[in-house]
This record gives C-alpha cells, structure tokens and sequence, in this order.
C-alpha cells in the first residue's frame, strides 16, 4: 500500500463526535430493552428507564464519550504521522538509494583492495621462494662463488695497478709501492734506491718505426727490464710515455748502481733496431740513479726530485748513460 492510498482510507474512516455518542446511546437502549422484560416492575424515568440504570447508562455514555476523544486525538496523530510521511517519503527513499549506491561501491572498492592485497601475497611469496632458494644455492656452492668472487677482485685489482699496454705496474702502483717501501726503510733505517730509465730518442724511433712499432719496443723493454729484481719489495713500473722506475728497497747505492748496468746491458742485448740513435744502432737506455735513507723529516718527493735530476744529467751527457744524485757533488762519477 503506498502512502497517498494510505491517506485517503484514513480520511475516509474518521467519524465526527456526535456520530459516536448517537451509536453508544443506540447500543446503550438496545441493552437496556433487551434487559426490560427482566424488570418489569421497575419504574422508569428515561423512556421507561430505572434510575440506577439511567445513571449506569450516563457513566457508560460519558466513558465511551472519553474513549471516543481519545481514539480521535490518536486518529490526529497518526493522520499528523501520515501526513509526515507522505512529505519525506520520497526524500527518505531517496537517501536510501543514495546510501545504497554507495554500500555498493564501498563493497566494490573493498573487492579491488582485496584483489590488490592477495595479489601482493602472492608476489611476496613467490620472491620468498626465490630468495630461499638463492639461499640454498650459496649455502651448496658458497665455497664456489667466493672462489669466483675472490678472481674477480684479484682482476679488478691488476686491471687497476697495470699498465695496459706493457702489463707491468703502472704509475698508480708505483706511488703507492713507493709510499709504504719509503715508511718501511725509515722504520728499519735501512737504504732504499730508485732508478728511473728512459729509453733513448723514443720519438725518433716512433716517427721512423711507426707506433705500433714503438708500442711492441715498449713491451719488449718493459717485460726485460721486470725480469731483472729479484727481491720481493723490488718494482719494476711504467712510469709514463717512454719512462720506467725501480724501486730497490734495503739497496745501498753500490748495489743500485750495479742493478743499472744490468738493465742497461740487458736492453742492448735485445737488439732492437734504432737506426735514427746517435749513441747505438739499437735502442738503448739513459738511467738516473738515487739512494736515501729515509726519515720522518724527509718528504718522499725529494727521491723522486733526485731520481728525475740524476736522469736529465745521463740525458745531457750524451745518453745511454748512468748518473747517481751523489755524483753531482763529487768531481767524477763512479
């Protein structure tokens, strides 16, 4: 039943009042006569009515009267109720329809979160199984991949400490080498030598051989020169363009100067064709020779100062010489 067919039978079943009292009192001589054979000998005053049952019929009348304004005044209310509900009906439906659409997408949403979440599960999960069988995988050949590991770093650090193109350390090397020999010899007082050598009119022989030609001549004297220390702590590195430096650690000048013969005699006996040098028809080296015994008040740059001095001397002596850093203060050479 809607709420206006609701309306209309209330409106059409309210009574007015005097109705009311009209059937009460028609209900009222109805039961009064069917009582009257009963009593035919009592008097009556109300259309043959007893007084007793006169004033009965009153109270029972003035009740029905209090029971009737009370039914109306609920009538009222509930027509009041009616008429409310008539009015916000269609709001109230509304808003249920809306709240409805929107438990709707709430439960949508919660669905799609749902999905989403179990998704992420599974992911998890599946990287877990991954993960846990990494695990497994290093825990039976961890000694494998360490050994892996291990070559791997040893290559990293060769391919940072050596020249590329003569594989022997490069100047990186060196200076580190030379830094930790240098502290080494002043804890123990002891001498430490350096040598640097360059190879002789090494720009001729590039203009006149062609550099790859200069580039094999480079690894040619490089890889002879390495040959020669035999002592751990020696180093043989390329020092840069054309020049080579050994470190001889615990190596007094005699001992170096006796080393530079031997790199000097080794090179010439390679017998690598120079037909533009003025000093050989082979290349040759020029060798600067110094020796100190290091000390805190020293800085490790003046070896090389003394190395590098001694060096452009064997140079401007004619080449394929060998000058030491002491013989500068000294009227001959050894």
């Amino acid at each position: 039943m809607t709420l206006n067919s609701a309306r209309a039978n209330s409106q059409q079943t309210r009574l007015p009042l005097c109705a009311y009292t009209s059937i009460a009192i028609q209900i009222a001589k109805r039961l009064f006569s069917s009582l009257q054979p009963l009593s035919p000998t009592l008097p009556m005053n109300m259309d043959g009515l007893p007084d007793s049952q006169e004033s009965q019929l009153l109270a029972e009348i003035e009740r029905l009267r209090s029971e009737v304004e009370r039914l109306n005044r609920e009538n009222q209310d509930l027509q009041i109720a009616l008429s409310t509900i008539a009015e916000h009906g269609d709001m109230i439906e509304a808003e249920l329809h809306e709240t409805n659409l929107k438990l709707q997408s709430e439960v949508i949403e919660r669905q799609r979160a749902q999905n989403t979440l179990q998704g992420l599960i599974e992911i998890i999960s599946q990287e877990r199984d991954d993960l846990e069988i990494m695990f497994q995988t290093i825990r039976e050949h961890g000694d494998v991949l360490d050994a892996q590991w291990y070559q791997k770093v040893c290559e990293a650090n060769l391919l940072a400490t050596s020249d590329g193109l003569t594989q022997i350390p490069n100047r990186r090397c060196f200076d580190d080498h030379l830094v930790t020999q240098w502290q080494q010899t002043a804890e123990k007082n002891a001498p430490l030598s350096l040598l640097l050598c360059d190879i002789d009119y090494f720009k001729q022989y590039n203009d006149t051989y062609g550099h790859l030609a200069g580039d094999d001549c480079l690894r040619k004297v490089a890889q002879t020169l390495s040959k020669l220390p035999k002592r751990s702590g020696d180093l043989v590195a390329r020092y840069g363009g054309e020049e080579f430096a050994i470190v001889l650690p615990n190596t007094p000048l005699e001992g170096a100067m006796r080393v530079a013969e031997q790199l000097q005699q080794a090179i010439l006996t390679l017998h690598i064709p120079h037909i533009q040098s003025t000093v050989s028809s082979f290349v040759t080296l020029s060798i600067g020779v110094t020796c100190r015994i290091p000390s805190p008040e020293q800085a490790i740059s003046t070896l090389l100062d003394e190395a590098d001095h001694a060096l452009y001397l064997a140079k401007q002596q004619g080449r394929n010489q060998i000058v030491h850093y002491l013989s500068l203060q000294e009227p001959s050479s050894l």
